[in-house]
């Protein structure tokens, strides 16, 4: 029950923590023995709020290491891509968001594997769990969803991997958009391919 005296409507249960739906909200308690991780979500989530790709923060309660935030009612990346029901936007955003935490030098650790981290609300996507986020000269969010998006719509470019590769090394924007050209275009026809498949 929350402080309303209203039912937990879901409840999910990770490694680090317990998140608790009441209402439009979520509550994420972490285990007491990871309060550097709780610090890690809050510093993380407080930083990226303006950028409006992370759920709202409501408040924080260092006692009982707990975050209340807005609850993303959605579907996760990994349904989706599995569903066939993302399309070329859809990915591309997460993409350009994977850019901005490359330049703002944090490395979100999930990248490789977002499945689970990535949820969608009509279509816009929110990074979720940044409790292993790490700040570092060299991030390679890019880089990882690349791969990833490859593995998942099983891709196999040479050239997109050489285009990832050169990003990884140039770090600039020139690079980055020569890289989300060609990755648009392939995705566009694995999606066309995908609505066909649908029919």
């Amino acid at each position: 029950m929350d402080k309303k005296g209203r039912a937990f409507r879901r409840v999910f249960r990770g490694r680090h923590s317990v998140v608790y739906v009441s209402g439009d909200k979520a509550i994420k308690i972490f285990k007491e023995e990871l309060s550097y991780n709780f610090w890690k979500e809050v510093a993380f989530l407080s930083y990226l709020q303006p950028l409006n790709f992370v759920p709202k923060i409501y408040s924080i309660c260092p006692d009982n290491l707990s975050i209340t935030m807005k609850y993303i009612d959605g579907e996760n990346l990994g349904k989706l891509i599995e569903k066939r029901n993302v399309d070329t936007e859809m990915l591309i955003k997460c993409l350009d968001i994977c850019r901005t935490l490359d330049r703002l030098m944090i490395q979100k650790e999930e990248m490789n594997m977002p499945e689970k981290h990535i949820i969608f609300k009509k279509s816009k996507p929110y990074f979720i769990d940044f409790e292993r986020g790490t700040i570092t000269p060299k991030p390679a969010n890019v880089s990882q969803f690349t791969a990833y998006i490859m593995r998942k719509l099983k891709i196999n470019f040479k050239e997109i991997e050489d285009l990832a590769k050169n990003y990884k090394s140039k770090f600039d924007d020139e690079s980055y958009e020569k890289l989300k050209l060609n990755l648009t275009r392939i995705i566009e026809d694995w999606t066309k391919k995908s609505k066909k498949q649908r029919r």
